[in-house]
């Protein structure tokens, strides 16, 4: 099962008590416009739900982008510097061994 590392909230938007333990109504009157009410904020707390966790994925992106970049600009650096070395080699004062099987395989 995999980990949940965000979830959205509210789940369930429109579960709006109307009556008490005792079976008693709570709201009196426009009980519809109680329930649509309730619905509406919720869906409002799930959307800045998900805004929030937008934005945190994003911020996470980012670090990782920026450690990417760091490291890109790390490795041209060392690929510059070796390309450096290379311009500068002169082959002529590079010995080679000579090798006890002079077959090309």
């Amino acid at each position: 099962m995999p980990f949940v590392q965000r979830a959205v909230g509210p789940v369930h938007l429109s579960r709006v008590k109307l009556h008490d333990e005792h079976g008693v109504p709570i709201i009196r009157d426009r009980e519809l416009d109680a329930v649509t009410n309730c619905a509406l904020s919720n869906a409002l707390r799930q959307m800045a739900s998900v805004a929030a966790l937008a934005d945190e994925v994003f911020r996470e992106l980012r670090d990782q982008l920026a450690d990417v970049a760091t490291r890109s600009a790390g490795l041209k650096r060392r690929v510059q510097a070796l390309g450096h070395l290379v311009d500068n080699a002169d082959p002529k004062a590079v010995t080679v061994r000579k090798s006890k099987n002079n077959s090309c395989i």
